[in-house]
Protein backbone atom coordinates (compact mmCIF):
# COMPACT_ATOMS: atom_id res chain seq x y z
CA UNK A 1 0.00 0.00 0.00
CA UNK A 2 1.61 3.28 -0.86
CA UNK A 3 1.22 6.56 1.23
CA UNK A 4 1.11 8.61 -1.54
CA UNK A 5 -2.44 7.24 -2.97
CA UNK A 6 -3.95 5.48 0.25
CA UNK A 7 -4.74 6.48 4.13
CA UNK A 8 -2.53 4.35 6.31
CA UNK A 9 -5.61 3.35 8.02
CA UNK A 10 -9.34 3.51 7.63
CA UNK A 11 -10.64 6.32 9.53
CA UNK A 12 -13.09 5.94 13.01
CA UNK A 13 -16.33 6.13 11.64
CA UNK A 14 -18.13 7.65 14.10
CA UNK A 15 -17.16 11.55 13.42
CA UNK A 16 -19.38 13.72 12.33
CA UNK A 17 -18.92 14.69 8.72
CA UNK A 18 -17.66 18.70 9.42
CA UNK A 19 -14.86 16.71 11.69
CA UNK A 20 -13.46 14.75 8.98
CA UNK A 21 -10.25 17.12 9.08
CA UNK A 22 -9.46 15.07 11.96
CA UNK A 23 -9.22 12.05 10.19
CA UNK A 24 -5.82 10.07 9.07
CA UNK A 25 -6.82 9.62 5.31
CA UNK A 26 -4.93 12.49 3.19
CA UNK A 27 -3.41 11.51 0.32
CA UNK A 28 -0.18 12.92 -1.14
CA UNK A 29 -1.72 14.54 -4.49
CA UNK A 30 0.65 16.44 -7.27
CA UNK A 31 -0.78 19.30 -8.45
CA UNK A 32 -4.14 19.03 -8.57
CA UNK A 33 -6.39 21.36 -9.99
CA UNK A 34 -8.64 23.72 -7.49
CA UNK A 35 -12.15 24.99 -8.49
CA UNK A 36 -12.24 28.94 -7.98
CA UNK A 37 -15.55 30.72 -7.23
CA UNK A 38 -15.74 34.44 -7.07
CA UNK A 39 -12.68 37.14 -7.96
CA UNK A 40 -9.53 36.42 -6.40
CA UNK A 41 -7.84 40.18 -5.91
CA UNK A 42 -5.10 39.98 -8.88
CA UNK A 43 -2.47 41.38 -6.27
CA UNK A 44 -2.30 37.47 -5.40
CA UNK A 45 -1.78 35.83 -8.67
CA UNK A 46 1.53 34.20 -8.74
CA UNK A 47 1.50 33.10 -4.72
CA UNK A 48 1.17 30.46 -2.98
CA UNK A 49 -0.73 29.22 0.07
CA UNK A 50 1.80 27.03 2.10
CA UNK A 51 -0.50 25.00 5.16
CA UNK A 52 0.76 22.60 7.80
CA UNK A 53 -0.17 20.43 10.39
CA UNK A 54 -0.97 17.16 11.64
CA UNK A 55 -2.22 14.71 9.13
CA UNK A 56 -1.42 10.75 10.55
CA UNK A 57 -2.34 9.95 13.65
CA UNK A 58 -3.52 6.20 13.47
CA UNK A 59 -0.98 3.45 12.23
CA UNK A 60 -1.46 -0.18 11.54
CA UNK A 61 -0.44 -1.18 15.77
CA UNK A 62 -0.81 2.44 17.67
CA UNK A 63 -2.49 5.65 17.28
CA UNK A 64 -1.51 9.11 18.63
CA UNK A 65 -3.33 10.84 21.39
CA UNK A 66 -3.56 14.39 20.76
CA UNK A 67 -4.40 16.58 18.21
CA UNK A 68 -1.17 18.33 18.03
CA UNK A 69 0.68 14.70 17.66
CA UNK A 70 -0.32 13.76 13.69
CA UNK A 71 2.38 13.35 11.58
CA UNK A 72 3.00 16.30 9.60
CA UNK A 73 1.65 17.26 6.22
CA UNK A 74 2.56 20.13 4.00
CA UNK A 75 -0.09 21.50 1.38
CA UNK A 76 0.39 24.48 -1.15
CA UNK A 77 -2.53 26.13 -3.26
CA UNK A 78 -0.87 27.83 -6.14
CA UNK A 79 -2.10 30.70 -7.74
CA UNK A 80 -1.92 31.32 -11.39
CA UNK A 81 -3.29 33.59 -14.29
CA UNK A 82 -6.21 32.54 -15.46
CA UNK A 83 -8.36 32.54 -18.92
CA UNK A 84 -10.08 36.62 -19.28
CA UNK A 85 -7.56 38.31 -16.78
CA UNK A 86 -9.14 35.79 -14.08
CA UNK A 87 -7.10 33.30 -11.66
CA UNK A 88 -6.63 29.80 -12.23
CA UNK A 89 -5.32 27.32 -8.57
CA UNK A 90 -3.54 23.83 -8.05
CA UNK A 91 -3.34 21.85 -5.00
CA UNK A 92 0.09 19.48 -3.75
CA UNK A 93 0.36 17.50 -0.61
CA UNK A 94 3.50 16.21 0.48
CA UNK A 95 4.43 14.71 3.96
CA UNK A 96 7.54 16.09 5.59
CA UNK A 97 9.96 13.42 5.68
CA UNK A 98 11.43 13.24 9.00
CA UNK A 99 12.97 10.69 11.00
CA UNK A 100 9.72 10.52 13.00
CA UNK A 101 7.52 9.67 10.06
CA UNK A 102 9.91 6.78 8.76
CA UNK A 103 10.68 5.33 12.44
CA UNK A 104 6.83 5.03 12.92
CA UNK A 105 5.79 3.78 9.63
CA UNK A 106 8.52 1.36 10.23
CA UNK A 107 6.99 0.42 13.49
CA UNK A 108 3.56 0.66 12.05
CA UNK A 109 3.01 2.74 15.52
CA UNK A 110 4.05 5.83 17.18
CA UNK A 111 7.52 5.92 17.78
CA UNK A 112 8.36 8.76 19.34
CA UNK A 113 7.20 10.52 22.42
CA UNK A 114 4.69 13.82 21.29
CA UNK A 115 3.21 16.66 22.83
CA UNK A 116 0.54 14.05 24.56
CA UNK A 117 1.35 10.43 23.68
CA UNK A 118 3.85 8.61 25.97
CA UNK A 119 7.29 7.76 24.93
CA UNK A 120 7.10 4.39 23.50
CA UNK A 121 11.28 3.99 24.51
CA UNK A 122 12.05 1.86 27.73
CA UNK A 123 13.35 4.01 30.47
CA UNK A 124 17.20 2.59 30.17
CA UNK A 125 16.79 3.79 26.55
CA UNK A 126 15.95 7.30 28.05
CA UNK A 127 18.98 7.04 30.62
CA UNK A 128 21.28 5.79 28.14
CA UNK A 129 20.44 9.13 26.26
CA UNK A 130 19.41 11.95 28.79
CA UNK A 131 22.34 13.73 28.00
CA UNK A 132 21.13 14.51 24.50
CA UNK A 133 17.42 12.43 24.78
CA UNK A 134 15.49 11.92 21.45
CA UNK A 135 12.61 14.05 20.41
CA UNK A 136 10.77 14.15 18.07
CA UNK A 137 11.26 16.49 14.62
CA UNK A 138 7.57 16.16 13.26
CA UNK A 139 7.26 19.87 12.29
CA UNK A 140 3.64 19.74 12.39
CA UNK A 141 2.65 23.32 13.55
CA UNK A 142 4.77 26.40 11.99
CA UNK A 143 6.35 27.31 8.79
CA UNK A 144 9.03 30.20 8.99
CA UNK A 145 12.34 31.16 7.16
CA UNK A 146 15.88 31.36 7.83
CA UNK A 147 16.68 34.23 4.94
CA UNK A 148 14.75 32.41 1.70
CA UNK A 149 15.28 28.89 3.45
CA UNK A 150 11.95 27.56 4.87
CA UNK A 151 11.86 25.36 7.77
CA UNK A 152 9.04 23.46 9.28
CA UNK A 153 8.96 22.93 13.13
CA UNK A 154 7.34 21.99 16.50
CA UNK A 155 8.01 22.55 20.24
CA UNK A 156 11.37 21.19 19.88
CA UNK A 157 14.97 22.54 18.70
CA UNK A 158 14.84 20.21 15.33
CA UNK A 159 14.14 22.36 12.52
CA UNK A 160 13.19 20.37 9.07
CA UNK A 161 13.74 22.62 5.43
CA UNK A 162 11.61 22.00 2.35
CA UNK A 163 10.85 23.29 -0.45
CA UNK A 164 8.02 25.44 -0.53
CA UNK A 165 7.11 25.43 -4.67
CA UNK A 166 7.34 20.88 -4.82
CA UNK A 167 7.13 20.44 -1.28
CA UNK A 168 10.22 18.47 -0.89
CA UNK A 169 11.68 18.00 2.21
CA UNK A 170 15.20 19.21 1.92
CA UNK A 171 17.07 17.84 5.33
CA UNK A 172 17.74 18.80 8.93
CA UNK A 173 19.19 22.04 10.01
CA UNK A 174 22.17 21.04 11.63
CA UNK A 175 23.68 24.07 13.80
CA UNK A 176 26.91 25.87 13.83
CA UNK A 177 27.10 26.06 17.28
CA UNK A 178 27.60 24.07 20.90
CA UNK A 179 23.94 25.54 23.04
CA UNK A 180 22.03 23.26 25.07
CA UNK A 181 18.57 23.40 23.78
CA UNK A 182 15.97 20.99 25.08
CA UNK A 183 12.21 22.96 24.16
CA UNK A 184 11.78 25.71 21.75
CA UNK A 185 8.98 27.85 20.40
CA UNK A 186 6.99 26.61 17.89
CA UNK A 187 6.81 30.48 16.22
CA UNK A 188 10.19 31.18 15.35
CA UNK A 189 10.41 35.12 13.94
CA UNK A 190 11.91 36.61 10.91
CA UNK A 191 12.36 39.69 10.28
CA UNK A 192 12.60 42.12 7.50
CA UNK A 193 16.48 41.08 6.90
CA UNK A 194 15.64 37.33 6.75
CA UNK A 195 17.15 36.73 10.64
CA UNK A 196 15.18 33.77 12.07
CA UNK A 197 14.50 34.73 15.70
CA UNK A 198 13.26 32.39 18.45
CA UNK A 199 13.76 30.90 22.34
CA UNK A 200 14.93 28.12 23.50
CA UNK A 201 15.24 26.46 27.06
CA UNK A 202 18.03 24.36 28.89
CA UNK A 203 16.20 22.13 30.95
CA UNK A 204 17.74 21.14 34.51
CA UNK A 205 17.66 21.82 38.28
CA UNK A 206 17.20 25.53 36.85
CA UNK A 207 15.96 26.33 33.81
CA UNK A 208 17.38 28.26 31.39
CA UNK A 209 15.88 30.59 28.61
CA UNK A 210 17.72 31.43 25.50
CA UNK A 211 16.52 34.07 23.37
CA UNK A 212 18.55 33.40 19.73
CA UNK A 213 18.82 34.55 16.56
CA UNK A 214 20.37 32.98 13.14
CA UNK A 215 21.11 35.45 10.22
CA UNK A 216 20.54 34.42 6.93
CA UNK A 217 23.37 32.10 5.28
CA UNK A 218 24.49 31.07 8.94
CA UNK A 219 23.41 27.69 10.95
CA UNK A 220 25.04 29.58 14.35
CA UNK A 221 22.28 30.51 17.19
CA UNK A 222 23.91 33.32 18.33
CA UNK A 223 22.25 33.87 21.84
CA UNK A 224 20.84 37.74 22.48
CA UNK A 225 19.76 36.93 26.07
CA UNK A 226 19.94 33.99 28.68
CA UNK A 227 18.36 34.21 31.84
CA UNK A 228 17.43 31.47 34.44
CA UNK A 229 14.05 29.97 36.49
CA UNK A 230 13.65 27.72 38.80
CA UNK A 231 10.49 26.08 36.52
CA UNK A 232 10.51 26.94 33.19
CA UNK A 233 6.46 27.35 32.03
CA UNK A 234 5.05 25.96 29.17
CA UNK A 235 6.58 27.78 25.93
CA UNK A 236 4.57 27.59 22.61
CA UNK A 237 5.21 31.28 21.27
CA UNK A 238 6.85 34.78 22.30
CA UNK A 239 6.21 38.29 20.28
CA UNK A 240 8.89 40.68 19.72
CA UNK A 241 8.90 44.62 19.54
CA UNK A 242 11.34 46.68 17.89
CA UNK A 243 13.67 46.68 21.38
CA UNK A 244 12.44 43.14 22.69
CA UNK A 245 11.17 40.45 22.73
CA UNK A 246 8.63 38.99 25.08
CA UNK A 247 8.24 35.67 26.59
CA UNK A 248 5.38 34.59 29.03
CA UNK A 249 5.74 32.02 31.52
CA UNK A 250 2.04 30.34 31.77
CA UNK A 251 1.26 28.66 35.58
CA UNK A 252 2.04 25.13 33.40
CA UNK A 253 5.49 24.34 34.94
CA UNK A 254 7.93 22.02 33.68
CA UNK A 255 9.03 19.10 36.33
CA UNK A 256 12.46 18.57 34.29
CA UNK A 257 13.17 15.16 35.87
CA UNK A 258 9.78 13.87 34.66
CA UNK A 259 10.43 15.24 31.79
CA UNK A 260 13.64 13.49 31.30
CA UNK A 261 12.89 10.10 32.81
CA UNK A 262 8.97 9.70 32.94
CA UNK A 263 8.83 8.80 29.61
CA UNK A 264 4.92 10.21 29.52
CA UNK A 265 3.76 12.47 26.76
CA UNK A 266 5.06 16.22 26.36
CA UNK A 267 3.04 18.42 28.41
CA UNK A 268 2.22 15.74 31.21
CA UNK A 269 5.33 16.57 32.50
CA UNK A 270 3.47 20.04 33.27
CA UNK A 271 1.47 20.59 36.26
CA UNK A 272 -0.59 23.73 36.60
CA UNK A 273 0.67 25.92 39.88
CA UNK A 274 -1.57 28.74 40.55
CA UNK A 275 -0.04 29.85 43.43
CA UNK A 276 3.18 30.41 41.24
CA UNK A 277 1.78 32.86 38.94
CA UNK A 278 2.70 33.81 35.65
CA UNK A 279 5.39 35.98 34.44
CA UNK A 280 6.48 38.16 31.62
CA UNK A 281 10.11 38.60 30.36
CA UNK A 282 11.31 41.15 28.06
CA UNK A 283 14.51 41.13 26.70
CA UNK A 284 16.64 43.48 25.50
CA UNK A 285 17.42 42.93 21.74
CA UNK A 286 20.48 45.52 22.33
CA UNK A 287 22.26 43.90 25.42
CA UNK A 288 20.47 41.00 26.38
CA UNK A 289 19.10 42.17 29.18
CA UNK A 290 15.82 41.32 31.03
CA UNK A 291 13.37 42.43 32.90
CA UNK A 292 10.22 40.77 34.37
CA UNK A 293 6.64 41.72 35.51
CA UNK A 294 4.36 38.89 37.35
CA UNK A 295 0.87 38.87 36.36
CA UNK A 296 -1.86 36.71 37.66
CA UNK A 297 -1.90 32.89 36.55
CA UNK A 298 -2.66 31.78 32.81
CA UNK A 299 -2.11 29.67 30.15
CA UNK A 300 -1.62 31.01 26.59
CA UNK A 301 -0.49 29.79 23.46
CA UNK A 302 -0.81 33.37 21.25
CA UNK A 303 0.07 36.89 21.26
CA UNK A 304 -2.15 38.62 19.54
CA UNK A 305 0.40 41.84 18.70
CA UNK A 306 3.06 43.90 21.10
CA UNK A 307 4.67 47.00 20.43
CA UNK A 308 6.79 49.98 22.31
CA UNK A 309 4.84 52.65 23.98
CA UNK A 310 7.50 55.50 23.99
CA UNK A 311 8.33 58.00 26.64
CA UNK A 312 7.44 61.88 26.43
CA UNK A 313 10.90 62.73 24.66
CA UNK A 314 10.40 59.72 22.27
CA UNK A 315 13.77 58.30 23.00
CA UNK A 316 13.04 55.08 24.56
CA UNK A 317 9.71 52.93 24.91
CA UNK A 318 8.43 53.78 28.63
CA UNK A 319 5.76 51.16 28.70
CA UNK A 320 5.84 47.99 26.20
CA UNK A 321 2.50 46.32 25.36
CA UNK A 322 1.51 42.64 24.92
CA UNK A 323 -1.86 41.56 23.72
CA UNK A 324 -2.55 37.54 24.70
CA UNK A 325 -5.27 34.81 24.08
CA UNK A 326 -5.28 33.43 27.59
CA UNK A 327 -7.30 31.11 29.66
CA UNK A 328 -7.52 31.10 33.28
CA UNK A 329 -6.53 27.33 33.81
CA UNK A 330 -4.93 23.93 32.30
CA UNK A 331 -7.78 22.59 30.63
CA UNK A 332 -7.53 23.61 27.17
CA UNK A 333 -4.56 21.05 27.06
CA UNK A 334 -6.98 17.99 27.97
CA UNK A 335 -9.98 19.30 25.75
CA UNK A 336 -7.89 19.51 22.19
CA UNK A 337 -7.26 15.65 22.91
CA UNK A 338 -8.11 13.75 20.07
CA UNK A 339 -10.82 11.40 21.33
CA UNK A 340 -12.69 14.23 22.56
CA UNK A 341 -12.42 16.35 19.30
CA UNK A 342 -13.14 13.31 17.35
CA UNK A 343 -16.21 12.56 19.81
CA UNK A 344 -17.18 16.03 18.65
CA UNK A 345 -17.66 17.48 22.30
CA UNK A 346 -17.26 21.44 22.46
CA UNK A 347 -14.01 22.39 23.99
CA UNK A 348 -15.40 24.57 26.15
CA UNK A 349 -12.68 26.39 27.35
CA UNK A 350 -13.47 30.15 27.40
CA UNK A 351 -10.39 32.04 25.51
CA UNK A 352 -9.81 36.01 25.67
CA UNK A 353 -7.99 38.76 24.51
CA UNK A 354 -6.03 40.53 27.50
CA UNK A 355 -4.03 42.99 27.76
CA UNK A 356 -0.49 43.53 29.93
CA UNK A 357 1.20 47.29 30.07
CA UNK A 358 4.52 46.10 31.12
CA UNK A 359 5.83 50.11 32.79
CA UNK A 360 9.33 50.34 33.21
CA UNK A 361 9.29 50.65 36.97
CA UNK A 362 7.05 48.23 37.81
CA UNK A 363 7.46 44.83 38.95
CA UNK A 364 3.68 43.71 37.75
CA UNK A 365 1.02 43.63 35.27
CA UNK A 366 -2.76 43.58 35.87
CA UNK A 367 -4.24 42.44 32.45
CA UNK A 368 -7.15 44.04 31.21
CA UNK A 369 -10.06 41.92 29.31
CA UNK A 370 -10.20 44.17 25.80
CA UNK A 371 -13.96 42.58 24.38
CA UNK A 372 -16.24 40.82 26.92
CA UNK A 373 -18.49 37.86 26.05
CA UNK A 374 -16.16 36.49 23.56
CA UNK A 375 -14.41 33.38 23.08
CA UNK A 376 -11.08 33.56 20.55
CA UNK A 377 -7.87 32.48 19.18
CA UNK A 378 -5.61 31.92 16.42
CA UNK A 379 -5.29 35.89 15.95
CA UNK A 380 -3.88 37.79 12.57
CA UNK A 381 -2.93 41.20 12.22
CA UNK A 382 -1.83 42.87 8.98
CA UNK A 383 1.67 41.99 8.98
CA UNK A 384 3.28 45.46 9.03
CA UNK A 385 1.67 45.74 12.91
CA UNK A 386 2.58 42.72 14.16
CA UNK A 387 5.33 43.86 16.57
CA UNK A 388 5.94 47.63 14.92
CA UNK A 389 2.93 49.49 16.10
CA UNK A 390 -0.63 49.27 17.28
CA UNK A 391 -3.37 47.48 15.39
CA UNK A 392 -6.71 48.31 16.45
CA UNK A 393 -8.26 45.56 14.93
CA UNK A 394 -7.56 41.76 14.28
CA UNK A 395 -9.17 38.75 13.58
CA UNK A 396 -9.55 35.23 15.49
CA UNK A 397 -10.90 31.62 14.83
CA UNK A 398 -14.27 32.45 17.04
CA UNK A 399 -15.33 29.74 19.49
CA UNK A 400 -19.35 28.96 19.43
CA UNK A 401 -20.77 31.32 22.42
CA UNK A 402 -23.18 28.63 23.31
CA UNK A 403 -20.92 26.08 23.29
CA UNK A 404 -22.39 23.51 21.31
CA UNK A 405 -20.40 23.58 18.31
CA UNK A 406 -17.07 21.34 17.75
CA UNK A 407 -13.61 23.11 17.91
CA UNK A 408 -13.92 26.50 15.91
CA UNK A 409 -17.21 27.61 14.17
CA UNK A 410 -16.81 31.36 12.86
CA UNK A 411 -14.04 33.91 11.49
CA UNK A 412 -14.09 37.12 14.14
CA UNK A 413 -12.89 40.63 13.85
CA UNK A 414 -12.67 42.42 16.85
CA UNK A 415 -12.09 46.26 17.77
CA UNK A 416 -9.69 45.90 20.39
CA UNK A 417 -9.62 49.90 21.39
CA UNK A 418 -13.68 49.46 21.28
CA UNK A 419 -14.31 46.62 23.28
CA UNK A 420 -17.04 45.03 20.49
CA UNK A 421 -17.27 42.30 18.02
CA UNK A 422 -16.62 44.28 14.62
CA UNK A 423 -17.97 41.58 12.17
CA UNK A 424 -17.96 37.54 11.57
CA UNK A 425 -17.73 35.43 8.68
CA UNK A 426 -19.29 32.40 8.72
CA UNK A 427 -20.51 28.90 6.98
CA UNK A 428 -22.97 26.86 8.04
CA UNK A 429 -21.99 24.06 10.15
CA UNK A 430 -18.44 24.25 9.51
CA UNK A 431 -15.03 24.23 11.36
CA UNK A 432 -12.69 27.21 10.19
CA UNK A 433 -9.63 27.37 11.56
CA UNK A 434 -6.79 30.20 11.66
CA UNK A 435 -7.40 33.50 9.87
CA UNK A 436 -4.40 34.05 7.76
CA UNK A 437 -3.67 37.67 7.15
CA UNK A 438 -2.15 38.46 3.45
CA UNK A 439 -1.46 42.28 3.18
CA UNK A 440 -1.59 44.08 -0.36
CA UNK A 441 1.74 44.89 -1.76
CA UNK A 442 2.36 48.22 -0.18
CA UNK A 443 -0.45 49.01 1.92
CA UNK A 444 -0.58 50.11 5.28
CA UNK A 445 -3.94 49.83 6.19
CA UNK A 446 -4.80 48.02 8.79
CA UNK A 447 -7.17 45.90 7.04
CA UNK A 448 -5.93 46.23 3.65
CA UNK A 449 -5.39 42.81 2.54
CA UNK A 450 -7.41 39.24 2.82
CA UNK A 451 -8.01 36.63 5.26
CA UNK A 452 -7.51 33.04 3.79
CA UNK A 453 -9.66 30.13 6.24
CA UNK A 454 -9.38 27.03 5.96
CA UNK A 455 -12.37 25.68 6.46
CA UNK A 456 -14.63 22.34 6.12
CA UNK A 457 -18.28 22.04 6.51
CA UNK A 458 -21.05 19.02 6.22
CA UNK A 459 -21.75 18.20 2.43
CA UNK A 460 -17.54 19.49 1.48
CA UNK A 461 -16.09 17.93 -0.58
CA UNK A 462 -12.82 18.76 0.60
CA UNK A 463 -11.66 21.92 2.51
CA UNK A 464 -12.79 25.28 1.21
CA UNK A 465 -10.60 28.21 1.92
CA UNK A 466 -12.34 31.36 2.32
CA UNK A 467 -10.83 34.51 0.78
CA UNK A 468 -12.08 37.13 2.47
CA UNK A 469 -12.51 41.15 3.00
CA UNK A 470 -11.04 42.40 6.18
CA UNK A 471 -12.68 45.25 6.07
CA UNK A 472 -16.12 44.32 5.60
CA UNK A 473 -15.93 40.83 6.52
CA UNK A 474 -17.55 39.57 3.36
CA UNK A 475 -16.13 36.29 1.39
CA UNK A 476 -14.88 37.46 -2.33
CA UNK A 477 -14.09 34.03 -3.18
CA UNK A 478 -13.70 30.41 -1.90
CA UNK A 479 -11.05 27.80 -3.42
CA UNK A 480 -12.52 24.25 -3.59
CA UNK A 481 -9.41 21.74 -2.56
CA UNK A 482 -9.49 18.24 -4.41
CA UNK A 483 -9.33 16.50 -0.73
CA UNK A 484 -9.74 17.23 2.97
CA UNK A 485 -7.20 19.09 4.21
CA UNK A 486 -6.38 17.72 8.14
CA UNK A 487 -6.68 20.38 10.40
CA UNK A 488 -3.80 22.23 11.64
CA UNK A 489 -3.18 25.60 12.93
CA UNK A 490 -0.86 27.82 11.03
CA UNK A 491 -0.32 28.89 7.67
CA UNK A 492 2.04 30.98 5.25
CA UNK A 493 1.63 32.75 1.81
CA UNK A 494 4.43 33.22 -0.11
CA UNK A 495 4.15 36.17 -2.44
CA UNK A 496 5.24 35.85 -6.17
CA UNK A 497 7.75 37.78 -5.78
CA UNK A 498 9.83 36.06 -2.54
CA UNK A 499 12.73 34.03 -3.13
CA UNK A 500 12.92 30.39 -2.28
Amino acid sequence: MSLATKPVTSAPTALATRLRGLQSTARELPDTPVEIRGQIPPWLIGGSLLLNGPALWDLPHGSYEHWFDGLAMLHRVRLAPGDVGGASATYRSRYLQTDDLRESLAARKPARSAFGTADPAGLFSRLRNLRHPIVTDNGAVVMARIGSQWVAQTETPLLTSFDPDTLATTGRIEYDDDEVIHVMSAHGVTDAQGTYWNVGVEMGPKCTYKLFKIVAGSRRREVVGRWSVRQAGYLHAFAMTPTHALVWQPAMRVNAIKLALAGKGFIDNFKWNAAMGSRIDAVSLTDGSVRSWAVPAMASFHAVQAWDEPSQDGRAPATLVLDLCTTDGPEIFSALRLDRLRAGQPVGVQHRVQRYRLELGRSDAQPRTLVEGTSVELPAVHGAYWGRQQSRHAWFAGFDPDGKAPMFDRTVKLDLDGGRIAGTWQREHAVQLEPLFVERPGSTAEDDGVLLVPTLAEGDEGTVIGVIDPASMQCLATLNLPQVVPFGFHAAFKPAWMPG
